[in-house]
């Protein structure tokens, strides 16, 4: 009994530690009468640059009521010291100020002159989507979204009155944090935090001395920035396993705590491949080849089955739609980008591909054109156009999908349109610019490489009038109109970025049905079952393969690339080149949707980097491990 209840109170420390983590916090502005005339000029401001403030924190300000009062005024005021026109005015002498709004807030001393020594204060409170913050809502229901449950431990006798109390407590404050812990039947269960890790391993431990003091959770003053934050806004399926013994007599046993949530926390960016790369393929060649080794001893017992109908010249009849929807969402999101680009600046480099959401060009050294070992890697920043921010990738048009393989010598014959456009068209999409071959019986094999077309004489001619989905139509530059207001810009926003979403997701599933190839060194890519023939491949080294592409299977990104750009926390604030290892990234069009007024996607969320902590200076960055 007398073991139980001293394990008892570190792991009620511990779960009142978590819930506490969850509120809002408060700061003192200094010592007992800190609103003064300080020492330095910069005191205050110094000291919340430190904090970083969040949306429902409050400051405690405490100062002689006789003498003194806090005044909150605009930035204008705060600047000339003029406290004629407050927003607000405290003189109770234990003032608590609530933060219930992102952005900065001014305050300056009431008292004459002592504005101008050094007497007030700038405050910046991070927006909800930098700072993880969730506004205060009725109580959630019992089951929750983030559930954090720790693996079983072995059954043992005793203990049920600490189980009950564990299980009764965590039940009763659990609505005040947006995720509950489940201890599951073990004599002494408890969670603890091991110091070696700098506070960033969970343990599942028991023992007599399951937890010491030393290795209890505590709140990080940094809120925000804590495990206990993160698991609570994004972690994917993560299990995280490490032992540690407390002494020679008594060790301690840890066990996997696995954390289930819908994306991760943080993501890596995607690779730059070089000239001098081959691009891997999307499915290993030693998976291949057992997939087709498998398919062979599989056919010896089974008939074969039907062909799909692209391979037998057919469309699919229930993708049509889908093809219609594609096109009009590409036309939609070149409207809307150009509508975009009047009012979110965007610079692209003169010398590389690289371009920068922003008023401002990114301070990296980054660039890749010509030259650029001269300009010690800088870019030289102009104005962006729609083409810089969705690429475009052309291949040839082909007249009937089944034909022959474009040869060498026919590759300037041969019109060449968007690739996106391509794929529609061979998935039933009919533009009389671009004419193709529509069969209507499937053709009959003659060998691997050999067909003959079925007889369509007894079929009925198709309806010329049969009503067909409208195709949009592109805006001209000279009849672009900007949007009117914020709110119509947010809105534009919103609409390109479902666009976005929505060319991307149906041509994913196009590319299923309809296949794609990609030359493994060069961007070039071919709408069809087997690349072109045309030896216009200028990789590194291609005189080697006399100009041949190396055909392998494309990937949605070869056929729609998402042009990774920096994501910009503030947009009033431009990058420091100091502080590069803190941003994120985040695709171009996402960024200038994000940027115009729209919500962040979750799925760009782990490489927009959005729960990462900016330092304030480069001093601060420094410091971080």
């Amino acid at each position: 009994m007398a073991s139980s209840s001293k394990t008892l109170m570190p792991c009620l420390a511990l779960v009142i530690l978590v819930s506490s983590c969850c509120e809002a916090r408060e700061f003192v502005l200094g010592g007992k009468r800190s609103w003064e005339v300080p020492t330095s000029p910069d005191e205050f401001n110094k000291w919340a640059e430190k904090v970083r403030f969040e949306i429902g924190d409050s400051i405690v300000v405490k100062y002689d009521s006789k003498n003194d009062s806090v005044l909150e005024v605009s930035e204008e005021n705060y600047n000339n010291c003029n406290k004629s026109n407050p927003i607000k005015s405290y003189n109770d002498g234990n003032t608590k100020i609530t933060l219930d709004r992102s952005g900065p807030f001014f305050f300056i001393s009431g008292a004459q002159g002592h504005c101008e020594k050094g007497e007030k204060l700038v405050v910046k409170v991070l927006s909800a989507k930098h700072s993880g913050y969730v506004p205060s809502s009725p109580a959630p229901s019992p089951v929750d979204d983030h559930n954090i449950a720790l693996a079983p431990a072995p059954k043992k006798s005793g203990g049920s009155a600490l189980k009950a109390s564990l299980k009764w407590y965590l039940g009763r404050h659990r609505l005040n944090c947006s995720f509950k812990a489940v201890f599951l039947d073990s004599e002494m269960d408890c969670g603890c935090l091991h110091t070696q890790l700098n506070s960033n391993t969970f343990l599942y431990s028991k023992g007599r001395n399951a937890c010491r003091k030393s290795d209890l959770f505590k709140c990080s003053t940094q809120h925000g920035l804590s495990l206990l934050d993160s698991l609570k806004n994004r972690c994917s399926n993560l299990t995280l396993q490490h032992n540690f013994r407390i002494s020679s007599h008594h060790s301690t046993h840890a066990q996997a705590l696995v954390i289930k949530c819908d994306h991760p926390q943080n993501a890596d960016f995607p690779r730059y491949y070089s000239k001098k790369e081959k691009k891997p393929f999307p499915i290993p060649i030693v998976e291949l080849r057992r997939n087709a080794r498998a398919r062979l001893k599989n056919s010896k017992d089974h008939p074969r089955g039907p062909c799909p109908p692209p391979k037998r010249g057919l469309v699919v009849q229930k993708l049509i739609p889908l093809a219609y929807r594609v096109l009009n969402a590409r036309i939609t999101l070149i409207n809307n980008l150009k509508k975009l680009l009047l009012v979110v600046p965007v610079n692209a480099c003169k010398w590389c591909n690289e371009i920068h959401v922003g008023p401002v060009g990114h301070p990296f050294k980054s660039c890749r054109g010509p030259r650029a070992s001269f300009r010690n890697g800088a870019h030289e920043w102009g104005e962006a156009v729609v083409e810089d921010i969705l690429v475009p990738v052309e291949a040839y048009h082909l007249s009937d999908r089944l034909g022959k393989r474009i040869p060498h010598e026919e590759r300037f014959s041969v019109p060449r349109i968007p690739a996106v456009v391509e794929l529609c068209i061979q998935a039933g999409v009919d533009q009389p610019e671009y004419p193709t071959k529509r069969r209507r019986k499937p053709v009959i094999r003659i060998s691997k490489k050999e067909f003959i077309d079925a007889d369509e004489s007894e079929l009925p001619d198709p309806d010329p009038e049969a009503e067909k989905p409208i195709i949009l139509a592109e805006i001209p530059y000279c009849e672009i109109v900007q949007p009117a207001n914020e709110e119509e810009t947010a809105l534009l926003a919103e609409e390109t970025l479902q666009a976005w979403e929505e060319m991307r997701e149906g041509a994913n599933r196009l590319m299923k049905m309809y296949p794609v190839r990609a030359c493994g060194y060069c961007p070039e890519v071919h709408v069809g079952p087997t690349g072109h023939k045309a030896q216009n491949c200028g990789a590194h080294k291609h005189q080697q393969r006399n100009g041949q592409h190396g055909w392998q299977a494309a990937v949605l990104d070869d056929l729609i690339p998402p042009r990774y750009v920096w994501h910009v926390p503030y947009v009033d604030k431009p990058l420091e080149r100091e502080l590069r290892n803190f941003y994120g990234q985040a695709p171009a069009v996402v960024e200038l949707c994000v940027q115009g007024g729209a919500d962040v996607p979750e799925q760009y969320k782990p490489t927009m980097r959005l729960d990462i902590g900016i330092p304030t200076n480069v001093r601060e960055a420094e410091m971080v491990v």
